[in-house]
């Protein structure tokens, strides 16, 4: 029986470590293993995925790093070039500049012809490359939603831009067949909103990614907690982690915080205000390889999210690569949302809003590691059927039912 064929629209080039990327490319990996034929069209080319591996179009981005923190021009200046890009220039959104160079891709394809489009967003404008592509073969597609567009509570272009883009995106979706996000309450949303079907695929980590690595956690004092990712000021920051440990008076002997990220620069003067400069680490983000050993070899994990009701659907991919790593999880945001009902329900760490609920926490990850040199880490119920193989098999299954309807 001839493979299903499935055409993926990214405007990640799959083989760079971006959050926005990762997601399609394990699709493709582990839809493959499922006996479904994979594409992948993003501006950089077609990757094709075979059992033995990928074919990787030239210019690709194999050995990606994250760029560091760049102090360029004055902030003014800088603020105001991004809202005039953002806002004017780049409509719907920055991926409108990409549509054309994946369409390109598209006609080397030949005689190869999909039975299904899913295409990943944001950027949403690639979902106009697969509105497009399926009317062009009469197959259905499938709109991918990481996180959401206008019903976003991090859409950031104002109430005026909002009402237009939310036009946009109810044309859009006018032919789409199935959307699909990572979490029920965003599901709901879409429903709400759209009318449209929605299932729920979660992200997930990947077994490999840390089955080969070392087991180098420090024993005793101090407890290293790590961070690895963006800062979001008065939405996701460690301000409550900070104010904990100044309260409780821990120096560098008895609590180290380290923080990665693209946007964590100005927490190194943060936490010198506060007295924490020799408790605080910060440095720029590294390589994919580099970000799960630190996650690996730490004894806490750092989770900030936003602590607002807005936030209840949102899981953050970085949740399941602190799954993955097996280290239990100090999270920062809604106490109600799933994230935190994922890491409460499972026995994967701590959701702690204020310094007490903060300090709680600590006092007992210093005492632990100080009696037994280390703090235990994560259980096999906290990870069961959470890997992204597990959550690829769920949207097989869609894809599945989709095709048998049409038929």
């Amino acid at each position: 029986m001839t493979a299903r064929r499935i055409l993926m629209i990214c405007d990640f080039d799959p083989s760079s470590p971006f959050i926005g990327s990762l997601r399609v490319d394990r699709f493709g990996t582990h839809l493959t293993a499922l006996g479904w034929s994979v594409k992948v069209v993003s501006p950089v080319g077609v990757t094709t995925y075979a059992a033995d591996g990928k074919d990787v179009p030239a210019g690709a981005s194999t050995a990606h790093y994250e760029r560091p923190v760049r102090r360029g021009l004055s902030g003014l200046v800088h603020r105001t070039l991004l809202w005039v890009f953002y806002h004017l220039v780049a409509f719907p959104d920055r991926g409108i500049f990409s549509v054309s160079r994946i369409l390109r891709h598209v006609e080397t394809l030949d005689d190869w012809r999909p039975d299904v489009v899913v295409v990943s967003g944001p950027p949403f404008s690639t979902y106009i490359a697969g509105r497009r592509l399926a009317k062009r073969w009469d197959v259905p597609w499938v709109a991918d939603y990481r996180d959401l567009w206008t019903n976003s509570n991090y859409y950031l272009c104002g109430p005026i831009r909002r009402r237009l883009d939310r036009v946009v995106e109810r044309w859009i979706l006018r032919t789409v067949s199935l959307t699909l996000t990572v979490s029920e309450p965003l599901a709901e949303d879409l429903r709400r909103d759209f009318g449209v079907r929605c299932e729920v695929v979660m992200n997930g980590y990947e077994p490999d990614e840390f089955a080969s690595l070392r087991g180098d956690l420090s024993t005793g004092l101090p407890l290293r907690i790590v961070y690895t990712g963006e800062i979001y000021e008065g939405k996701r920051d460690p301000a409550a982690l900070f104010d904990a440990a100044r309260q409780m008076g821990l120096g560098p002997d008895q609590l180290r915080v380290e923080f990665r990220g693209i946007t964590v620069g100005p927490l190194e003067d943060q936490a010198r205000a506060v007295g924490l400069g020799k408790v605080v680490t910060v440095g720029p983000a590294v390589s994919r390889r580099e970000c799960v050993q630190l996650q690996h070899s730490s004894d806490v994990l750092l989770l900030l999210m936003w602590n607002d009701e807005g936030e209840a659907g949102t899981y953050s991919g970085k949740l399941f690569e602190y799954l993955g790593a097996g280290r239990p999880i100090l999270m920062t945001g809604y106490a109600d949302g799933v994230a935190a009902r994922l890491v409460r329900d499972r026995g994967a760490g701590v959701v702690a809003n204020t310094a007490d609920e903060v300090s709680a926490a600590l006092s007992r990850w210093v005492e632990e590691k100080r009696s037994t040199g280390s703090v235990a880490g994560l259980g096999p119920q906290a990870i069961s059927g959470l890997t992204r193989r597990d959550q690829t098999e769920v949207l097989s299954g869609h894809l599945h039912d989709l095709l048998s309807v049409r038929a």
